[in-house]
């Protein structure tokens, strides 16, 4: 049975998503488990989607072996120690991967490809949130059925793999040059020659765009969520605002702001350009007068006017990916690392305090001050502050050895 994942949007705007058959038609547990459970626990759309992708596995795991979870259940019969075992395997698969060839069970065997730990840990995790609400409702009652459910449900989350609570977080390490984004704003600078956009509009976007990512470390979601109207040209900031489900946006895949809400100063030479933009671009764009949403897709076509979507801006990054060597590195999040290693550097230069630093960090980023998520973005400015005083103490010790020697 060929399940896939349907998008959809009320007429007040909000954002549904639900599993179907080839048919279309929704199928009734996973869509009231997304209702009761994930949309009760007011998770985002994105959220939901993912835990859908995972119920979607389940099923193909049904389907490739031959079980039906919701009859074993109906007839008190639970996950057995193997199933459980060919599901924690199963779900290391890739989508793809998981169709019976020809009828017949593939052993899963040799080398596979498989998708990252924390993928399949994330899987295991909604099948057993999935598979406790829908046995705690199709299990017949009895005396043991709620330990039998519990158990089965702690058999499968043992099963995750094992996340490592202290892992070198790569990202760190691979940075970006000023230089380089130096060279990229020269490059995309409205009326360079060497700009790969030909109208002088989209050279503005671009060029805003860019600016906005590298300078203020927003996230691409929230870069797409900007309206006008959170701009304050008297007071030089820009607003932060979250507007999941908002009525107003046609866009299929809604961006989202995922941090908390913040306001962030500006200097007056970029408000400036940002003013510009609309009033001289953006505005003349057909259609982009409808909504409030800064950025718009310029190019003719059914979405001109329409706020600028995520694979719109996917495009807009990979023509600065081919810009110049070891630009392929450039991304949005990749813009946010590198933000906070500049702030890292100037709160050294300022003497901020690591705690004043930390709390100035995650108001900025929109984190909760207890989340620790600051110490993750300090990483490259620690290590080399690291490095340098290591570099310091060895000097120290070798130049005390060679004045040592010419005594």
């Amino acid at each position: 049975m060929a399940l896939s994942i349907r998008r959809f949007q009320s007429g007040t705007g909000e954002r549904f998503a639900t599993l179907v058959d080839e048919e279309g038609m929704p199928l009734f547990y996973p869509t009231l488990y997304t209702t009761a459970v994930l949309r009760g626990a007011s998770l985002s759309i994105n959220t939901i989607i993912n835990a859908l992708g995972a119920i979607k596995m389940l099923c193909a795991w049904e389907s490739y072996y031959g079980i039906s979870v919701e009859s074993r259940f109906k007839r008190s019969e639970l996950l057995l120690a193997h199933e459980i075992h060919s599901l924690r395997d199963f779900m290391q698969k890739p989508m793809a991967d998981t169709r019976q060839r020809e009828g017949k069970v593939v052993p899963i065997k040799g080398k596979l490809k498989r998708v990252s730990k924390a993928n399949q840990y994330n899987r295991l995790t909604v099948a057993a949130g999935y598979m406790d609400f829908i046995a705690g409702r199709l299990h017949p009652v009895t005396a043991s059925s709620a330990n039998d459910i519990a158990a089965m449900v702690a058999q499968i989350k043992a099963s995750r793999p094992k996340m490592a609570s202290k892992i070198e977080n790569d990202r760190s390490t691979v940075h970006l040059e000023d230089a380089l984004l130096n060279l990229v704003e020269d490059v995309i600078k409205p009326g360079s020659a060497a700009n790969p956009v030909r109208e002088y509009g989209l050279q503005m976007r671009n060029a805003l765009m860019f600016t906005l990512l590298r300078h203020t470390g927003m996230r691409r979601g929230e870069l797409l969520n900007l309206k006008i109207e959170d701009f304050d040209f008297a007071m030089g900031t820009v607003k932060i605002v979250r507007r999941a489900d908002s009525a107003d946006d046609p866009r299929n895949y809604q961006p989202l702001a995922k941090t908390r809400e913040r306001t962030f100063p500006l200097i007056p030479e970029l408000m400036d350009k940002i003013r510009l933009y609309i009033e001289k671009w953006r505005n003349k764009v057909p259609g982009a007068r409808k909504h409030g949403y800064l950025f718009v897709t310029h190019r003719p076509g059914k979405s001109l006017g329409w706020p600028l979507s995520g694979s719109g801006f996917g495009k807009f990054m990979e023509t600065l990916a081919g810009i110049a060597d070891g630009a392929s590195k450039l991304h949005a999040h990749a813009l946010r690392h590198h933000w906070n290693y500049v702030f890292s550097k100037r709160c050294e230069e300022q003497g901020l305090t690591p705690e004043a630093e930390e709390n100035t960090r995650s108001y900025l980023m929109g984190w909760s001050e207890t989340s620790g998520t600051a110490a993750t973005y300090n990483k490259r400015h620690i290590k080399e502050a690291a490095a340098q005083a290591v570099i310091g103490l060895q000097n120290k010790h070798f130049g005390r050895a060679a004045n040592e020697l010419h005594k």
